[in-house]
This record gives structure tokens, C-alpha cells and sequence, in this order.
């Protein structure tokens, strides 16, 4: 697993690192289209392939078909691990506001209740589906096929590895302190917004980095074949 001033300076570590970081952070300002994402994720995938190979520069922008059915492929990837918080989510909000429509008080304490213990639980179910939705990403990244993103004996091994979860624990603190500074950002109107953009896509490299050298650690473990590095030991 990298060290963590190491996964956090990686996407400068090439010489054309600052017109990848403006593509990645242009196509993120537009991602409320929906279609400039799957470049982005296409790039993700590109990240955490070459540092499965313990390539230690940063993937520029490039082949954009190969680009963008990876990312549709990870997006769908990602849908699908998430379906199940997703229902619950529905169910229980969706329940819990017909309660509240009622207008009795009951039925809207009902539906409070209902409100607080469903998000919880989304909550909750969406961090450990997400958990094992990053793994996936990274088989499918390493192993080129969808179906390893769903293969047990491919992601048991790794989601029950203290280095995966040490490496996504890490990842998730990168989007927090992402998510902080776009805070402070949006101060700033439309510009903040903008910039936020490209923080967050400097964040999604950083955690891909990690996500690699974490997934890379759990299946040496596992079956004690001799994987890159990708970086050293997480300091």
C-alpha cells in the first residue's frame, strides 16, 4: 500500500499532470450531465490498473471509447452493489412520509420514528455495500472482466483484509477533507463550485491509488502470490 503523502502527491507525478488535472476537473464541473462521468470513472479505472502494475506515474487522458465503457462499467458495477441501501432507503422514507401525510399524531410520530431509524439504517448499509463496491471496481479493474466484481472467491479474501480496510478508511478521510474544502470553497459563488470540481477529481485519484495498493496487499495475503508493491507500507 502507498504511503499516504505519497497516494496524496501521485497525480503530479507526471509531466502532464496539470492538463490531466484540467480535464478530470472540466469533465467533473459538467458531471451533472450525467455522460462527461464516464471518462471520469473510465480514468479511475485507468488509475487503479496502472498501479496494480505499480507504474508510479499517474495515466493521462486517452483512447476515450476504452475510457468511457470502463467507466459505464463501473458506474453499473457500483449501481448494482448500491440497490439494496437504495431500496431501504425508498421503503423507509417513502413509508415513514405517507405516516407523516396522515396528519394524526400518530401516525406522524410513526412516521418520524420512521424517518430517523430508516436513515440510519440506509446509512449504515450504505457504507458496507459501498465498502465492497470499491473492491469490486478494483477486480473488475484488474482483472478486465464484470464478473469478477461480483466473483466471491475473488472479493472475500480482500473485503476481510485489514490492509483493504485500512486503505479505504484512508480513502474516505481524503473525501471528507475533499468534501471540507469544497465546503469553504462554496463560499465563493459559481467559482467555488467550479474548483470543488477539480478538488473532488484529485481526490477520486488519490483514492484510487489506495484503493490499488490495498487490494494488491489483501490478495498477497491471501494467496501469497508476489504482487507490485504499489508504493510501499501506509505511514
Amino acid at each position: 500500500m502507498p504511503q499516504i503523502s505519497d497516494a496524496v502527491t501521485y497525480p503530479t507525478e507526471h509531466d502532464d499532470w496539470v492538463t490531466t488535472i484540467l480535464i478530470g476537473g472540466v469533465l467533473s464541473t459538467f458531471g451533472f450531465l450525467l455522460l462527461p462521468l464516464l471518462p471520469v470513472y473510465g480514468y479511475v479505472v485507468r488509475v487503479i490498473r496502472h498501479s496494480l502494475e505499480d507504474d508510479p506515474r499517474p495515466p493521462t487522458f486517452g483512447d476515450w471509447e476504452e475510457l468511457v465503457v470502463d467507466g459505464a462499467k463501473a458506474i453499473l458495477v457500483g449501481a448494482v452493489y448500491m440497490l439494496i441501501p437504495g431500496i431501504v432507503g425508498v421503503v423507509t422514507v417513502g413509508g415513514s412520509m405517507v405516516a407523516i401525510a396522515t396528519g394524526t399524531r400518530g401516525g406522524a410520530a410513526t412516521g418520524i420514528a420512521g424517518l430517523v431509524v430508516g436513515g440510519l439504517l440506509t446509512a449504515v448499509l450504505s457504507l458496507l455495500f459501498g465498502y465492497v463496491a470499491v473492491a469490486a471496481v478494483v477486480a473488475f479493474a484488474d482483472e478486465q472482466r464484470v464478473g469478477a466484481a461480483f466473483d466471491l472467491d475473488v472479493l472475500k479474501p480482500v473485503v476481510l483484509s485489514g490492509a483493504y480496510a485500512t486503505a479505504w478508511a484512508f480513502s474516505v478521510a481524503v473525501f471528507i477533507g475533499a468534501s471540507v474544502l469544497v465546503g469553504v470553497l462554496n463560499g465563493i459563488p459559481i467559482l467555488g463550485a467550479v474548483i470543488g470540481a477539480f478538488v473532488f477529481f484529485y481526490a477520486q485519484v488519490v483514492a484510487a491509488r489506495l484503493w490499488a495498493g490495498g487490494y494488491v496487499d489483501a490478495r498477497t495475503e491471501a494467496d501469497g502470490t508476489t504482487r507490485p508493491d504499489v508504493g510501499g507500507p501506509v505511514a
